[in-house]
């Protein structure tokens, strides 16, 4: 070599203009490839190829500088000389190989471009790609042409375009064995030395496929990417740069506030009052300098760290429980010229947002400019006009078409969805969400574009999109299979696509797909044979699953055999058992001994032990993203709380989708979930920052950042096992658990792309909305039964808290089912604590009134609807008990009877149909009974002015859905919604602890209330019900229970106290926009408060 090749150690790097044009030969790897480079210098070509064709990238340099620049872009590459590596046989896609062109002065005395061949072929797996990057006159090496020829084939062979030395670049696959190579293709390997080639150019279809990366390497062996010769400085240096003090888990105890930690915040839209407050309150801002009222400056600086608070009590078993509970401390300090003041309530932050509000908010206005700063672009406002035209006018509307509001967070979303490829709107029900999509997609022009929304709400789409884009044409997404008597396939996606190339769906095509539709596929059940086999814990043969192919018997994790087709109805299985055969790897591949050679042994049955159902049915969602990836330009996705599931089918097939499509625009009124977790997948599927961050599994890292955790740690107490016999050790056993609470910083994982909308914001004057309490007593005979009843099953479930589920629900159920004979029956449990096959009557419950007679609720219930219906006002009245314990037809008799016209919705309505069926029965109607999860979402009940909660519902979500199905744009009458309970049962409790939750979640949420819950499982309310019923917790008086001096939005229920504001300077308020445009808003009238009449108390 000559001296400046021996300076830079044989190191000529591929040029950049030359991987572009490798790049052309090699198609895109679907699933992530893995990409080797054992002579990688600056890592600069193993970036390129790995970053556009998918591939992790692994390398070696012997050069420090350069290692340190290749381990900046590398995936993982190590400072040493590629012999000092170990790496798993047939573990790379793509073996990279750019070699030093030299000869091996000090061993073998060979070419280093032929060592290196040799040594790095055996890491490339079969069928995997090679690029070899050398001299030409190098393929005259007989050792070298006989390597290429032994374990490579389809070659393609091209010269360095304007190369000084003459290089050549060779592509080939690696053979699947290795081959013996016959006369004359050695010969033909080595005339490629005097061959004259052709420059190496871009080609437009590729030449060669990818590999994914393989799982496994030769043999089943893990992958493994390792050096061998670390030296303890390296050991040193390498556990600096790479040990446990890079971890997340170390940065994150190192550093609890570095969650706070932001480069930079842009929000969507101009920030409301209550986003501000928690930016200052999170610290994500840093210090903020204004001028207070004096004209001297403040300097307002917020921090929130997390503590943990600590509690020991001891058990009825006398076990010491410990319990640690995380709590956010939050403290806003202002410092001013008279002194300091820390603020660390929320009346104190509450106070000073209404004094310096505004100067806050131009002071981030100024520092922190909004994506969307209430400005639109003549074109946005050209297109926004068009929309909606055919729709019916809202009261107050001259004429049909958006609301300003909506078109402002049209084009919010709009540009969010160009800048990052994704938008969310968190709105109240009821704000237009459909609207903003519409004009969002008017906007973007993204057609065709798919909507993902709940089963009931498709033909509600169709016709929305329809009535507000002008030549827009929805159409239904339904099957993929067969329909019951066909003999062809449905490919409804294939359809769609093939009618809107064809322009038959005119120049706006939208499909519309149903959760259900998108997420289901071909049903499965078990598929055994039945046969006597031994089991492994009787002496007996028994009838037992299993295997039809091998006749092996079926085997759990325990080994023990299954008996019961039943127990493989969870979970697809495979047969387990080792059968005679060709011994296969973890891949599935066929082993080969050294000489290449299959290996006849034993290999697992590995027989499908179940088997599809008749429906021939394909996902919907899958289908899109394995072959319709980028035919649609955006994904809206409704009710996308829904989706929130780690593992659920509806969120799989969202991600599915959401993959496919080149934009994604999320709907909902309920991210938060109180806690949060409850919003980790979903922001892990939209936003690249928390991919970033954090890994899909990483729910209990975001936690521990975000959330609130509670541990609980349980030991014995003076006994001779609580210690170790030999160690001394203590014992103990701890559990850990997420519990609702949230740290304010999370606000900034969604500011960047997210809107927040609420009713107010429309500038719409809504009717007047108002909740009252109606509290009755129960007859004397029905109370005695009712406590004598509650009382009996609290003290079993105080005994055996197995019973503690039985006490809730008859405690919570019998007050509204009294006026039938009921029995208490209970399952039976042995000493052992075994559940038996037999049952207890544990208490008879006979009716409490006549069979003509009424329970108090239901005639205070019959007068009031008499009384509304005198008004001219229809009335929706909501039950829990609807299914086993059904109680609908008693109190539809029960108000016919007196009189009133009453419709029943029953859970059997198609959820489609559901919204046509009301509207035609609502004109002949009183009243309608429902359970209120049958109109959860999406339904419009305008029609009704009066809500009532004959039993209270325990969703919040599903409560405060409910009633935002009557009170929302297009009502036109005032608004009631009624609690109805009886005196000291469980179910005042409820509302007592309902009031209460909501309350205290009112003070992070803002008027956000209503988009900061989803749904609860309802275990976890009861559960905090019993609770504290059983410690005796005293319970806020439901009179009493928001005396307190906090004003009240229009929405109280879901608004306990002051809306937040959207902040704007000049001339960029809603109504300022509006006049400009020649409307005119009323300003809201302040209702006074009513006199309570007697008998029935105010929530407020």
């Amino acid at each position: 070599m000559r001296p400046p090749a021996t300076e830079k150690m044989g190191y000529y790097p591929t040029h950049e203009n030359i991987v572009e044009v490798i790049k052309t030969y090699i198609t895109l790897a679907e699933n992530k490839a893995r990409l080797l480079d054992p002579c990688c210098g600056e890592g600069t070509a193993a970036f390129m190829l790995g970053n556009a064709l998918n591939c992790e990238t692994w390398g070696t340099e012997l050069s420090y500088k350069r290692a340190e620049l290749a381990e900046k872009v590398l995936d993982k590459s190590f400072n040493c000389p590629w012999e000092s590596v170990w790496i798993t046989q047939e573990s790379v896609s793509l073996l990279f190989l750019n070699p030093p062109y030299d000869t091996d002065a000090i061993e073998s005395k060979g070419r280093l471009e032929y060592q290196f061949l040799k040594s790095a072929t055996p890491t490339l797996a079969r069928g995997g790609l090679l690029v070899y990057i050398v001299p030409q006159n190098l393929f005259g090496n007989y050792d070298v042409a006989k390597r290429l020829v032994t374990h490579y084939q389809d070659f393609k062979v091209g010269l360095y375009t304007n190369s000084a030395y003459k290089q050549a670049i060779l592509f080939a696959t690696k053979r699947d064995f290795v081959h013996v190579p016959e006369d004359g293709e050695i010969d033909k390997m080595q005339s490629l030395e005097f061959a004259q080639l052709e420059d190496l150019v871009p080609v437009e279809k590729p030449l060669y496929t990818l590999l994914p990366a393989p799982k496994r390497g030769k043999s089943g062996q893990p992958i493994t990417f390792s050096r061998k010769d670390w030296s303890a400085e390296e050991k040193a240096e390498a556990t600096l740069k790479c040990g446990v003090l890079q971890t997340t888990a170390w940065k994150d105890l190192l550093n609890p506030d570095r969650a706070n930690v932001t480069s930079s915040i842009q929000p969507v839209m101009p920030l409301k009052k209550g986003h501000i407050a928690m930016l200052i309150a999170s610290g994500l801002i840093g210090s903020i300098r204004i001028q207070g009222e004096d004209g001297n400056p403040l300097i307002i600086k917020g921090r929130v760290v997390k503590v943990q608070d600590e509690s020991t009590t001891q058990d009825s078993e006398g076990r010491e429980v410990t319990k640690y509970k995380d709590r956010f401390v939050t403290t806003v300090t202002v410092v001013s010229k008279t002194g300091i003041q820390v603020i660390e309530d929320v009346e104190g932050l509450t106070q000073f947002m209404r004094d310096y509000g505004d100067k806050v908010a131009q002071y981030i206005l100024d520092h922190y400019h909004p994506l969307y700063n209430m400005n639109p672009t003549e074109s946005e406002t050209a297109i926004l006009n068009t929309l909606g035209k055919l729709a019916k006018p809202l009261p107050g509307q001259a004429e049909p078409g958006l609301l300003p509001t909506q078109k402002h967070a049209s084009i919010a979303m709009a540009r969010s969805i160009k800048a990052s490829g994704v938008g969310n709107i968190q709105g109240e029900m009821g704000i237009g969400k459909t609207k903003v999509a519409a004009g969002t997609m008017s906007l973007l022009n993204s057609f065709p574009a798919i909507i993902l929304c709940p089963p009931h709400l498709v033909e509600k789409w169709i016709r929305e999109i329809e009535e507000t884009i002008p030549g827009a044409k929805g159409f239904e997404l339904r099957k993929i299979g067969q329909n019951s008597g066909d003999s062809t396939d449905v490919n409804d996606v294939r359809k769609f696509l093939d009618q809107a190339e064809a322009g038959l769906l005119g120049d706006k095509p939208v499909a519309v797909v149903a959760t259900t539709s998108a997420k289901m596929s071909s049903g499965w059940r078990p598929s055994v044979v039945m046969r006597k086999a031994k089991t492994s814990n009787s002496k007996h043969r028994r009838m037992s699953c299993c295997c039809p192919v091998c006749g092996s018997p079926v085997v759990d994790g325990e080994g023990y055999i299954i008996t019961d087709p039943e127990e493989l109805s969870s979970k697809r299985a495979f047969c387990q058992s080792m059968v005679p055969g060709w011994e296969l790897d973890e891949e599935g591949h066929l082993k080969k001994d050294s000489e290449g050679n299959t290996i006849w042994g034993e290999r697992i049955c590995g027989t499908a032990l179940f088997t599809f159902d008749q429906t021939r049915r394909f996902s919907i969602a899958e289908y899109i993203a394995k072959q319709c990836k980028g035919r649609f330009k955006i994904l809206v996705a409704d009710e996308f709380h829904q989706m929130k599931g780690k593992s659920s089918d509806r969120g799989i097939a969202f991600h599915q989708l959401a993959t496919a499509c080149n934009a994604t625009l999320t709907l909902t009124g309920t991210f938060f979930g109180g806690k949060s977790t409850s919003i980790f997948w979903l922001l892990h599927r939209l936003n690249h920052d928390v991919r970033r961050d954090f890994a899909f599994n990483d729910e209990t890292r975001w936690a521990k950042l975000y959330g609130v955790l509670e541990v609980t740690r349980v030991s014995k107490k003076n006994e001779d096992d609580d210690d170790g016999i030999y160690s001394g050790n203590r014992r103990y056993r701890n559990t850990a658990k997420e519990q609702p609470g949230i740290s304010p910083a999370i606000i900034n994982r969604l500011l960047g792309n997210t809107v927040f909308l609420s009713l107010k914001d429309l500038g719409i004057e809504m009717p007047e909305y108002k909740e009252e309490v109606a509290v009755m007593d129960m007859e004397e005979v029905h109370k005695e039964q009712y406590h004598e009843l509650e009382s009996a099953l609290k003290d079993l479930a105080k005994d055996n808290g197995r019973y503690l589920s039985n006490w809730l629900q008859w405690s919570l159920a019998r007050p509204n089912s009294a006026f039938r004979d009921e029995k208490v029956v209970l399952d039976e449990y042995d000493a052992e604590g075994v559940k038996t096959n037999r049952s207890i009557e544990f208490f008879d419950l006979p009716a409490v009134i006549s069979e003509d007679g009424t329970l108090s609720k239901e005639q205070w219930l019959a007068n009031f609807c008499l009384a509304e219906r005198k008004l001219n006002r229809k009335v929706l009245v909501y039950v829990r008990q609807t299914g086993t314990r059904d109680i609908q037809d008693h109190v539809q008799a029960m108000l016919e009877k007196a009189g009133l016209r009453v419709t029943v919705l029953h859970g059997n309505i198609d959820p489609r149909k559901r919204e046509a069926w009301i509207a035609k029965r609502t004109p002949a109607t009183d009243v309608l009974v429902c359970n209120p999860k049958l109109v959860e979402t999406g339904l419009d009940l305008i029609s009704y002015s009066t809500v009532i909660f004959a039993e209270i519902e325990y969703s919040l979500y599903t409560l405060w859905q409910a009633v935002r199905r009557v009170w929302r744009l297009g009502q036109t009458k005032p608004v009631k919604a009624i609690f109805s309970v009886y005196e000291g049962t469980m179910e005042a409790r409820a509302l007592q602890l309902m009031g209460k939750k909501m309350k205290a979640a009112q003070l992070l949420y803002g008027d956000e209330v209503g988009g900061a819950i989803v749904p609860e499982e309802s275990g976890d309310f009861l559960v905090e019900l019993a609770r504290d019923v059983l410690a005796g917790a005293k319970l806020t008086d439901l009179q009493t229970m928001f005396a307190d001096d906090v004003k009240v939005s229009h929405n109280a229920l879901g608004s306990m106290t002051l809306p937040s504001e959207v902040m704007t300077v000049a001339l960029e308020t809603w109504e300022q926009w509006i006049s400009q445009r020649g409307g005119h808003i009323e300003p809201r009238k302040h209702t006074r408060s009513k006199p309570v009449p007697e008998g029935q108390s105010s929530l407020f």
